[in-house]
């Protein structure tokens, strides 16, 4: 969805496409990520080209979820009288939610049998369990709901959301030098456990959606937010560069050493890069939301769910089929991995064109579409022998 912000009579006074654009900026170059990574040999995996486009792969997913937060505080301004006396739209927003998590289990679903379920070993469990980008926008969004229905005053609750962030980037360290599954649940363990098992835990990715709520909540109280964003991009390129060349003056941090997974610092390069791309973009939205390229990414933010879960049954698979991953495998040169990106990105693009024009058309198709679909899962994985 667009991000909109919507006057003291209700009506719709304006279309922020630029955090659609950087949405779909993100979407578009997580699709170059996985590509890369499933069939790129492994001769050019090295370099510094290589090491470079991997250096703005990590920017993928802090964009991904920066934007969830920053659509998370537009819609709270505009709804939070809603949300708190749970209209129709609280509830609405819920389901969605509901479904995003469900897309989220249901793309690591361990079998298609039922009867399998009972030979499953721990690994494959721990695997179902593992927590990937879209439960942590979910299980950040719901805690950035409950503090918006219990907390009525905006402009406190936005400081909370940034002593959050704050919080969840120094602690992280500490939570990733301890083992989670000695005190949890395996389920609730997993949200916290570090990186193999789970790929994008709470600590420190929520970070990343709460530091965006926060930071669109400053940045839309400015007035003059031309200016802003012109000091923000020189300091969030600024800091970033720093920040980058002064990495081995920075690793000291206590709890579990990595710069380049969980120390603050690292934390901030990102954050501040993603900032700079942000001010980068409003300042430049009037040359291309009218043209065709704008157009063709701020399609891609709106339908980003779309594309994301379609992207990855197409390069990693799933139970239900293989993927890239599979078929072709780490063997690629780069002129054949960049003409199977550039291929990869206009599927997408003209899949969820045609998935946006059918819910335009006939929103209740479209859910009929989604409610098959997992219907249809369902009925394999119940008649499925083991």
């Amino acid at each position: 969805m667009a991000e909109d912000v919507v006057s003291s009579s209700g009506e719709k006074s304006y279309r922020f496409v630029f955090i659609d654009v950087l949405r779909g900026l993100a979407v578009l170059w997580m699709i170059e990520t996985h590509i890369v990574d499933a069939v790129l040999s492994k001769v050019f995996k090295s370099g510094w080209f290589y090491n470079l486009v991997n250096i703005s792969n990590g920017f993928v997913a802090v964009t991904f979820l920066f934007c969830a937060g920053a659509g998370f505080w537009i819609a709270a301004t505009r709804k939070a009288d809603d949300y708190r006396k749970f209209a129709p739209s609280f509830w609405k927003y819920l389901r969605r939610l509901g479904l995003i998590l469900l897309i989220a289990y249901w793309l690591h679903f361990p079998t298609m049998s039922y009867q399998r379920l009972w030979y499953l070993h721990w690994e494959n469990w721990l695997s179902f369990f593992q927590i990937d980008i879209l439960q942590t926008i979910v299980y950040s969004s719901l805690l950035a709901l409950l503090l918006l229905l219990s907390i009525r005053n905006l402009s406190l609750l936005k400081w909370i959301y940034g002593i959050i962030a704050l919080i969840v980037i120094l602690v992280t360290p500490f939570v990733w030098s301890i083992d989670p599954f000695l005190y949890l649940p395996p389920f609730f363990a997993s949200w916290i456990v570090k990186y193999p098992i789970s790929k994008f835990p709470l600590f420190p990715w929520s970070a990343y959606f709460f530091a965006g709520a926060f930071f669109t909540a400053l940045f839309f109280q400015v007035e003059n937010k031309k200016k802003l964003s012109q000091y923000l991009f020189v300091l969030g390129l600024v800091l970033m560069i720093l920040l980058y060349y002064t990495r081995n003056y920075t690793d000291f941090y206590p709890g579990y050493k990595d710069w380049w997974f969980v120390s603050p610092f690292y934390v901030l390069f990102r954050i501040s890069g993603t900032v700079a791309a942000f001010a980068l973009l409003y300042l430049t939205e009037d040359y291309y939301k009218k043209n065709v390229v704008g157009k063709i990414l701020q399609l891609c933010g709106q339908e980003s769910l779309f594309i994301y879960v379609a992207h990855l049954l197409l390069v990693y698979g799933s139970i239900a089929n293989f993927g890239m991953r599979y078929y072709i495998g780490s063997r690629l040169d780069p002129f054949s991995t960049i003409l199977l990106i550039l291929g990869t990105w206009a599927l997408m693009y003209f899949s969820a064109l045609a998935w946006h024009k059918l819910k335009s058309f006939d929103m209740k198709t479209a859910r009929w579409v989604i409610i098959s679909t997992f219907a249809l899962f369902f009925l394999i994985f119940l008649v499925n022998p083991a």
